[in-house]
C-alpha cells in the first residue's frame, strides 16, 4: 500500500486510510469508514487508523476489523444524586461548544430503575481513546464511579432507564461525517480532507 503524500501529515492523526486494493485514500473518519464498509461495492476494502504522523510523512497505522465500525461504546458516570448529575451534565454541554468532541456522541442524563442518576456518553466504539483524552482535556471528573465500554452500552439499553435530558454533541466541522453519496462520489480522491 502506497500512501499519498500530504502537506501536513500530523493533521491526519486519528483519521483513517482505506486500502481499496488498487489504490488507497487518506482522511476518513470512523463513521465514514462504517458507511463505506456498508456499501456492497467495497467488500474487499481494508481500513487502518493513523495513530501518529511525522512531519516527513511517515505514519504509524493499525488495521481495524470491519465489525468494529458498527459498534457503540460509552462512558457512564454514576452521580450521587440528580442535582449533581444535572450540574455535570450542564458543565459538559457548556464545555462542548468551545471544545467539541472528537466524534458525534449522545450525551444523556438518565435515571436507572434503581433510582441512580447517570451521565452517559455514547459514541462509535472506534473513538474510545479519543473520547477519554477529550474528557481529560476538559477536566471532566464528576464524583462517583465510572463504567465504560461496549458491553456497558448494551447493559444500558436493556436497563430501561428514564432519560431526563439528552443532547447530541458534534465534532468540529472539519471532522464531521459526509453523506454516503458524497463519500461514494469521491472514492477516486487520494486525499479526503
Amino acid at each position: 500500500m502506497k500512501l499519498p503524500q500530504t502537506e501536513h501529515p500530523q493533521k491526519y492523526a486519528g483519521l483513517y486510510v482505506i486500502d481499496f486494493g488498487d489504490q488507497c485514500a487518506i482522511g476518513y473518519t470512523a463513521e465514514e469508514v462504517a458507511i463505506l464498509f456498508d456499501s456492497e461495492q467495497l467488500t474487499h476494502a481494508k481500513a487502518y487508523k493513523i495513530h501518529r504522523a511525522q512531519p516527513d510523512g511517515t505514519m504509524d497505522l493499525r488495521g481495524i476489523t470491519r465489525t468494529r465500525f458498527n459498534l457503540e461504546s460509552g462512558m457512564f458516570f454514576h452521580c450521587h444524586d440528580q442535582p449533581i448529575g444535572q450540574k455535570y451534565f450542564q458543565q459538559l454541554n457548556d464545555d462542548y461548544t468551545e471544545h467539541p468532541p472528537p466524534c458525534r456522541c449522545q450525551l444523556q442524563l438518565a435515571q436507572t430503575p434503581q433510582n441512580q442518576t447517570l451521565i452517559t456518553l455514547i459514541y462509535p466504539a472506534e473513538y474510545d481513546d479519543e473520547m477519554g483524552r477529550w474528557l481529560q482535556d476538559l477536566n471532566f471528573n464528576p464524583p462517583g464511579s465510572v463504567d465504560a465500554g461496549i458491553s456497558q452500552v448494551t447493559n444500558y439499553y436493556s436497563a430501561d432507564c428514564q432519560i431526563l435530558q439528552k443532547q447530541q454533541l458534534w465534532p468540529a466541522k472539519s471532522r464531521q461525517t459526509r453523506s454516503r453519496e458524497e463519500l461514494l462520489a469521491t472514492l477516486n480522491l487520494a486525499i479526503q480532507r
